[in-house]
């Protein structure tokens, strides 16, 4: 199903705590329209989807990664500075442990870049092909994000792995994923898996929200 039409913060991180984010999603009249949604049915952005890419499923290990993506100018970031960390190597040395002190709230487009301002923190990214990047937690691993060059008409996103959601917000069932995206690149068994749960949301073939796959289903 669509996001909740009224205005919404999404928060998460990493499994260590050296990354936290932040969506601040404003009400539906003053989100930003997908520039390839079909017109008669507009998709609104931030959209939650399913993917079905083989890359997306190499880089997370999930084999069918969910993303929450958004318009990187609505996410802002906060991170534990390198020369700071405290978190104990052991995880039975960190029962009563005190949080980690983290930087002050930030543009997440400033952190999200090839060239950040700012090299003291955890946040570590991996081109996988020409302008496109992996962001993840160099000190637990967690899978966090990717962006990449925007083709014209598009925002600059920022794709959020949806696993990294904080639970609560999750169980809340506002951030139940409403399309598939990369179809045709998917593998059998598990568009099946996917359908089998998710078969009434639409289907596409790739990026393009406008081309539908209809499946054909064996009585």
């Amino acid at each position: 199903m669509p996001l909740p039409d009224e205005a919404l913060s999404i928060d998460g991180g990493c499994n260590c705590g050296a990354i936290r984010y932040r969506v601040a999603i404003p009400v539906l009249a003053d989100r930003s329209l997908h520039p390839l949604s079909p017109a008669k049915t507009p998709v609104s952005l931030p959209f939650l989807v399913l993917d079905h890419c083989n890359d997306c499923r190499r880089a997370t290990g999930s084999l069918l990664p969910a993303w929450l993506c958004a318009p990187i100018n609505i996410c802002s970031v906060s991170l534990v500075p390198a020369s700071l960390a405290t978190l104990a190597s052991k995880a039975a040395a960190r029962q009563g442990q005190s949080d980690e002190q983290h930087s002050l709230w930030t543009s997440a487009a400033d952190v999200f870049s090839p060239t950040p301002a700012s090299a003291d923190h955890f946040l570590a990214s991996f081109e996988s092909s020409n302008e496109r990047w992996r962001w993840f937690c160099s000190r637990c691993g967690t899978s966090i994000a990717y962006t990449a060059v925007m083709p014209e008409g598009f925002p600059d996103m920022l794709d959020i792995a949806l696993g990294s959601v904080q639970r609560s917000q999750l169980d809340s069932h506002a951030l139940i994923p409403e399309r598939h995206l990369w179809w045709d690149y998917g593998i059998d068994w598990i568009r099946g898996l996917a359908t089998e749960g998710y078969g009434s949301l639409p289907i596409h073939p790739d990026y393009r929200l406008a081309d539908t796959v209809t499946l054909e289903r064996s009585d």
